[in-house]
């Protein structure tokens, strides 16, 4: 054990699916942790197969399971399930994502792997939970971003809710999950036994949504338009966001915009006369900022101390000087993928090597063979296991 990988010497057995539960798993892999991934024989996890451009490597798989060691698994067999059993032996969690009852129906609920594995930290994940009304509605992201309300806090100018596409939601229940995965394993070092360990998409996107939600019940309503703190305008060539903050914001993006008379506006002087009257401050400030582009009001912003940010695109961060200055992005070589993957660093564990296991992301079933030899399997047992159909190597 060491900073660098915190984790090692910790086995997890992975059947979740989607990004939530993979993404927390793959966390658990950066930091050291054994995990294999275990996936079905037709094309691996769900989001191998539905991005448009093949290769057996997506951005979402990417994500999730770099790290990781894949086994391609039938596990609706007797013979698949009894590896899966072997595969479980030492191990100190097991997390699954199917839907509510699915992997009791497998036999591989927490009673039943609790009792030969008292020690696993069991961890199920679904969409909106393993109980009541809605435990069996199938749902991901966008239907959570819709549910939670999060959609209708962020609309478009003709008032329709918008989906954000960076799937915040999955993110947001990820962290939380892998928080609790790490605070259990901290937890388990004074317990006897393992635990059970619920997690919902719908858990993150009400604490996505939560700061929102309290300033409607805090103002019984609609609360007071942050237009007139932070906005998005456009500019003579693009977008920028500008925030106003603090008892000189105000004043300084006033001078800034060379415009003292907007200061001295007694519509506009405090930060709830701004919220009051946003709708009649939001034409001002955008004819104004329509002027002139770009890299004039970041000249001017930066010299005021008004926080901005040109509204960048998703490719433009990659060449931003600070970025390649700091750099936040590994780029790796990936099984499946002609171009090479730009991966964020993770606060606290070193930056991925392209080419390592921790830099990979394999492809389903890539390392099946090696995951059973290590469970003891002989070469003529997992060659009757590929003859039989109970298990399976990569295939892109």
């Amino acid at each position: 054990m060491s900073y660098d990988a915190p984790f090692a010497g910790i086995k997890v057995i992975d059947l979740s699916q989607g990004i939530a539960s993979p993404y927390a798993g793959m966390l658990l892999a950066q930091y050291g942790a054994n995990v294999i991934k275990v996936e079905v024989l037709d094309g691996g996890d769900w989001v191998r197969v539905t991005a448009p451009k093949p290769g057996g490597n997506t951005a979402l798989s990417v994500m999730g399971n770099l790290g990781k060691q894949s086994i391609g698994l039938n596990l609706k067999s007797s013979e698949g399930c009894a590896v899966l059993w072997r595969l479980l032996e030492g191990a100190d969690i097991f997390m699954e994502g199917f839907r509510t009852g699915v992997i009791e129906r497998l036999g591989f609920g927490y009673e039943a792997v609790a009792a030969k594995q008292p020690g696993i930290i069991y961890l199920s994940v679904s969409g909106f939970g393993q109980s009541g009304p809605y435990a069996e509605l199938p749902a991901m992201d966008p239907v959570l971003q819709a549910f939670s309300g999060f959609m209708a806090e962020n609309r478009d100018l003709n008032g329709r809710p918008i989906n954000i596409a960076s799937i915040p939601v999955d993110l947001m229940t990820a962290l939380f999950v892998f928080q609790a995965l790490s605070a259990a394993l901290y937890a388990r070092r004074d317990e006897t036994r393992g635990r059970y360990i619920e997690a919902s998409l719908l858990q993150g996107a009400a604490w996505l949504n939560e700061y929102a939600m309290l300033q409607r019940v805090i103002f019984d309503g609609d609360p007071p338009s942050a237009r007139a703190h932070r906005g998005v305008y456009q500019t003579a060539d693009g977008w920028i966001l500008v925030i106003v903050a603090g008892r000189r914001g105000w004043g300084d993006f006033c001078s800034a915009l060379e415009r003292p008379e907007l200061r001295d506006d007694v519509r506009f002087t405090t930060a709830m006369s701004r919220a009051v009257n946003s709708a009649l401050l939001a034409p001002i400030l955008s004819e104004i900022l329509v002027a002139h582009p770009n890299a004039h009001w970041q000249t001017r912003f930066t010299e005021y101390g008004v926080m901005h940010s040109l509204a960048n695109e998703s490719l433009d961060v990659l060449r931003d000087r600070h970025v390649e200055a700091t750099g936040l992005f590994s780029y790796l070589e990936q099984p499946g993928l002609a171009e090479k993957m730009p991966i964020p660093r993770i606060p606290g564990a070193p930056p991925p090597e392209s080419g390592s296991p921790r830099g990979t992301a394999p492809l389903a079933g890539a390392h099946t063979d090696a995951v059973l030899t290590a469970h003891g399997y002989s070469a003529p047992e997992i060659a009757g296991l590929h003859a039989r159909g109970i298990v399976a190597g990569a295939v892109s």
